[in-house]
């Protein structure tokens, strides 16, 4: 297997890693300047920080009119969406590279 194919693995590694930094930034954030809607979100959900992925994930973000979360948020999910193609990337160079 040449080498070559693991550059798109590395991508999607380096982004997963990554994804928890910005999701702390934005966990930081509300925590900061929206304590009770944190409260909330936790609460919410059996697992740590399952309530704060999907609070990201659903448009809920977009009513406490922060841009400066907003911002955080959509970095997060273009972080997502670069991990995605990545991990596409990976897979097709997986099956598409012949084996020696």
């Amino acid at each position: 297997m040449p080498p070559v194919i693991l550059i798109p693995f590395a991508v999607f590694f380096a982004c997963c890693l990554g994804q928890f930094w910005f999701l702390k930034q934005v966990r930081d954030r509300l925590i900061d300047c929206h304590p009770d809607t944190f409260l909330q979100i936790e609460k919410s959900s059996i697992f740590p920080y399952n309530g704060l992925w999907r609070f990201t994930r659903g448009g809920k973000y977009k009513s406490l009119g922060d841009e400066e979360l907003n911002r955080r948020i959509r970095n997060l999910k273009r972080l997502f969406l670069v991990a995605v193609v990545a991990w596409a990337a990976y897979a097709v160079a997986l099956f598409t590279t012949p084996m020696q």
